[in-house]
C-alpha cells in the first residue's frame, strides 16, 4: 500500500515527538503510545513481532524507515509482501513523487532529502545519483530509481 506525503508527514511527526530521548529510533515501548496516539491498538505480542521484523539492524528499536514499514503494515494488514519485487519500488517511486504508472520522475534534491535528513544514511547518494542519472537532469525515472535501489554499491 502506498503512503500518501501526508501521512508520511503524519508518521514524521508523530516518530518525532514519541522519540522522546531524541535517539533516532523508537523502542517497544514508545512505539506502543505512537500507534495508541493514531488509533491503532496493538497487542503487545504484536508489538515485540513488529519489532522483530522490522528490526533490520537488531538493536531492538525502530529507526524512521522502520517505522513506516510498521505504519503501513498495521494499516493495511496483509497487503505488504515483505518481498521486494516491483511493487515496492513502484510505492517508493510513487511516495518519492513519481506517478504509479512508472511515469514521472523524482526529483534528485527530493531523494537527498530523503536519504540524508529523513532516514539519516551516511550513504553517497550524491554519487550513486550521478551514476545513475545518465542524461543529468536531475530528474529520475522509474528505471533509474530502480537502479537505484537495486545497486550494491
Amino acid at each position: 500500500m502506498i503512503l500518501s506525503q501526508e501521512q508520511i508527514e503524519m508518521c514524521r511527526k508523530a516518530f518525532a515527538v514519541y522519540d522522546q530521548d531524541r535517539s533516532g529510533s523508537i523502542d517497544v515501548w514508545e512505539l506502543r503510545t505512537v500507534f495508541e496516539k493514531i488509533g491503532e491498538r496493538p497487542t503487545e505480542e504484536s508489538l515485540f513481532q513488529m519489532i522483530s521484523e522490522m528490526d533490520d539492524n537488531v538493536n531492538g528499536s525502530i529507526d524512521f524507515s522502520e517505522f513506516l514499514r510498521i505504519f503501513t503494515r498495521q494499516r493495511w494488514p496483509g497487503e505488504s509482501t515483505g518481498k521486494n519485487d516491483d511493487g515496492d519500488f513502484v510505492d517508493a517511486f510513487v511516495a518519492c513523487g513519481g506517478n504509479p504508472d512508472r511515469s514521472g520522475h523524482v526529483l534528485r534534491d527530493i531523494l537527498v532529502r530523503i536519504i540524508k535528513k529523513d532516514f539519516g544514511l551516511t550513504v553517497d547518494i550524491d554519487g550513486l545519483l550521478s551514476r545513475i542519472d545518465n542524461d543529468g537532469n536531475h530528474q529520475i525515472s522509474y528505471d533509474e530509481f530502480k537502479l537505484l535501489l537495486s545497486s550494491r554499491n
